[in-house]
């Protein structure tokens, strides 16, 4: 049987590429809702075409006032055994792409476009797994079903709404993450707080961004201290960073370089804004050195905030200071952290908020999820490691994500796929890509587990 369905998705790989084009095509970056359109034209669009795809491969379906499709597989006695979870808005086209971002381009054995491996391109090619399932007239005891959301990409109220309508299939799997299995996401916190400058040499700071996004620039503007000064402050830095100076009308304008990196992994960056605050406060300005206290510099794990847990599921709190603005005299700071699955939203956000309390600023904002963790021992997974080990002929593993997958708030849920461990195609950024043989992987793997879990 294994051998029937690798043949039948390798003899119809220009049919799902064909049908994938199809949808990629459709520019479904979330706009502002309009009557029956909660996330806009654009997602409603492409609600429309995976549900008219959904039909012509024989699933049945009904649209949630689009924020929601489903297609369900299976004989309607049947239980629904299974939800598999994927989306197809999508982020913004962004800059500095060599292919039309709304459009499907094959190239050397890739897929280029927006939305190919961040979920178009994996929602296609599961319903692929579920065509070539009944094309080949494999029976199943328990029903699958596909809920296609419209809006992940602006915090997933479609599946929210789905929820409030009727209950999630008991399993979930959703190819919005990474193999072998998903079954941990660390929790989130994001503060945004602020204060009034207390140093009259300090005119403002700015690094605008994304709070999730550790900064690869940041500009801070200072009076009273020559060139030469601050030159001689940054020679006394324990570590080297590249500064720009600018005179510029009786002040300078200290420019901090450093590399972005998502804030759930913010070690992989090097942070311009801590940086900068390092330097502000060897030139003695006090509101940077207080906040030195607790966002050192290159010191990722909340210890300075007494929030320095781990877990052996999950590893440790990341937490990183990520934007700063100017307004009206004030500095406004955010920050993000994710802690391990051990842990609650507030076991991070009340130490935290007490220590910036207590150095002086009011929280303006506070965002929290918490960590998501599904039993690795459980029946589920083992019927989804089976599925895997038996198509990549690999050991399926579980995994921690750092980042939230589109079953994060769902009681159930794990991700399953779509891309390797460590692999970057691109998700969220220019050419954005999946491989065309991992599309067929991907239909194999999530066959097998259906069989595994319904069959």
């Amino acid at each position: 049987m294994i051998e029937k369905i690798n043949k039948y998705l390798n003899d119809n790989i220009d049919n799902m590429i064909s049908d994938l084009k199809g949808i990629m095509q459709i520019n479904s970056v979330c706009t502002d809702p309009v009557p029956g359109m909660p996330y806009g034209e654009g997602s409603a669009n492409a609600l429309e075409y995976i549900k008219k795809l959904s039909e012509g491969f024989g699933l049945k379906t009904r649209n949630f006032q689009n924020y929601v499709v489903t297609a369900d597989y299976g004989d309607s006695d049947k239980e629904v055994a299974l939800g598999i979870l994927a989306h197809v808005d999508v982020v913004p086209a962004g800059e500095g792409w060599t292919y039309e971002p709304f459009d499907l381009t094959v190239n050397d054995g890739r897929v280029y476009g927006r939305g190919a491996i961040d979920d178009k391109g994996p929602a296609v090619a599961v319903l692929y797994a579920v065509k070539a399932l009944n094309d080949l007239g494999i029976e199943l005891k328990k029903n699958v079903r596909f809920i296609f959301g419209g809006g992940e990409e602006i915090g997933c109220n479609d599946i929210e709404y789905y929820q409030e309508q009727e209950a999630l299939p008991e399993m979930l799997l959703t190819p919005d993450g990474e193999f072998p299995i998903v079954n941990a996401e660390k929790g989130i916190v994001q503060l945004m707080f602020k204060k009034k400058i207390e140093s009259d040499k300090l005119i403002g700071i700015s690094c605008p961004g994304a709070v999730n996004a550790i900064p690869a620039k940041a500009t801070a503007t200072v009076k009273g201290f020559t060139i030469d000064h601050i030159l001689s402050a940054i020679e006394n830095m324990p570590y080297r960073t590249e500064f720009k100076l600018e005179q510029n009308d009786g002040c300078v304008v200290i420019t901090s370089a450093g590399k972005s990196a998502h804030g759930s992994r913010p070690q992989n960056g090097m942070n311009a804004l801590t940086a900068l605050l390092r330097l502000l406060s060897e030139l003695g300005i006090d509101d940077a050195t207080s906040l030195c206290t607790v966002f050192a510099y290159d010191e990722y794990n909340g210890k300075s905030f007494g929030v320095d847990f781990s877990d052996e599921v999950s590893g440790e709190v990341s937490l990183a200071l990520t934007v700063c603005n100017t307004i009206d005299g004030e500095l406004e700071f955010g920050l993000d952290s994710r802690f391990p699955v051990s842990k609650k939203a507030a076991d991070i956000s009340e130490p935290v908020t007490a220590k910036l309390n207590e150095l002086g600023y009011e929280i303006t904002k506070t965002s929290t999820m918490e960590a998501h963790y599904v039993d690795e021992n459980s029946d589920f997974i083992s019927s989804v490691k089976k599925a895997y080990e038996v198509i990549v002929g690999e050991k399926a593993e579980c995994i921690c994500e750092t980042g939230a997958t589109y079953v994060h708030n769902t009681p159930c849920g794990v991700a399953f796929g779509a891309e390797m461990l460590g692999e970057d195609n691109g998700m969220h950024c220019a050419d954005e890509s999946i491989a065309i043989d991992r599309l067929i992987l991907l239909a194999r793997v999530y066959a097998q587990a259906i069989i595994e879990i319904c069959g």
